[in-house]
């Protein structure tokens, strides 16, 4: 069976960048699950409709994203009204069920082992992983990342109001995931939380 590993966690821990790095020294396939709900926002906005049920969703084994034939670019999809109406959207049942759906197939699809990324990886879309990291950090140091990440596009107060919306929203909350390994990494660099987590992992 093909590996899994998860990386769950709030915004502005590196679960992208981290993850990335990892897969690559493995050969395994990356995915943001993230991209998909900004995906789902993006079209609902602007066909201004939340027919969710109507909505094509893929992902082909390159990791590139389809939702009823269209593709959008990363500057569509990362700007400051896609970050609040995809933190909208990410409440409705449908949206969540949409998108752990289509993870579901990706995985099943892609010829290699999976890296991937998002806020409930571990604990609701791949329970049964055999490999599962939670990161966190300090929220003022992670504000302060995803600042200088997005341009100023994210503020550190906003980052707080997402994060509180995430562990407080009825369905698939943010949670530690069973049998996670909990790296807090406010006070190390990118590479030292990977070699942590290979070392962990036993990669």
């Amino acid at each position: 069976m093909k590996k899994i590993i998860t990386i769950d966690g709030p915004s502005g821990v590196g679960k992208t960048t981290i993850g990335q790095e990892i897969a690559l020294n493995l050969n395994y396939s990356f995915f943001s699950s993230g991209k998909l709900y900004r995906y789902v926002s993006k079209y609902s906005y602007d066909e201004k409709t939340n027919n969710y049920d109507e909505f094509n969703l893929s992902i082909d084994i390159s990791g590139n994203c389809l939702i009823n034939n269209i593709s959008y670019s990363d500057d569509e999809l990362y700007n400051k009204n896609i970050n609040k109406h995809s933190s909208e959207i990410a409440k409705d049942p449908l949206v969540r069920e949409l998108v752990k759906n289509t993870l579901l197939t990706f995985y099943n699809d892609i010829p290699s082992g999976l890296v991937i990324e998002g806020r409930d990886m571990g604990s609701v879309v791949f329970p049964n992983a055999e490999s599962k990291i939670y990161l966190d950090a300090d929220e003022n140091i992670r504000g302060k990342r995803r600042e200088d990440q997005s341009g100023s596009q994210e503020t550190i107060e906003e980052i707080k109001q997402r994060d509180h919306k995430d562990m407080n929203r009825e369905e698939s909350p943010l949670v530690i995931p069973e049998n996670a390994i909990i790296i807090d990494n406010t006070n190390k660099t990118k590479e030292e939380t990977i070699e942590e987590i290979i070392e962990k992992l036993k990669l």
